[in-house]
């Protein structure tokens, strides 16, 4: 897997069926809830990205479990 930067990396993670996005979450309710149901009920948990997070402007942005399967696309 070769990348330039995060955004390519991204790109390729989605292209895996890896990244899920999330629009207009909750930072203080619901972001970590999401993260950690998004951890227990896959078998291998997603790369998720957050957007539009609410109260924060718009192109602010959050990527959590980077690395959480990374030794499937080796």
């Amino acid at each position: 897997m070769s990348y330039h930067d995060l955004r390519e990396w991204m790109s390729q993670v989605e292209s895996f069926g890896e990244l899920r996005n999330i629009e207009g979450a909750d930072w203080n309710l619901e972001i970590g809830a999401i993260t950690e149901m998004a951890r227990k009920e896959a078998k291998t948990a997603p790369c998720i990205l957050f957007d539009n997070i609410k109260g924060y402007p718009k192109g602010y942005r959050l990527a959590v479990g980077l690395l959480n399967s990374i030794n499937e696309w080796l």
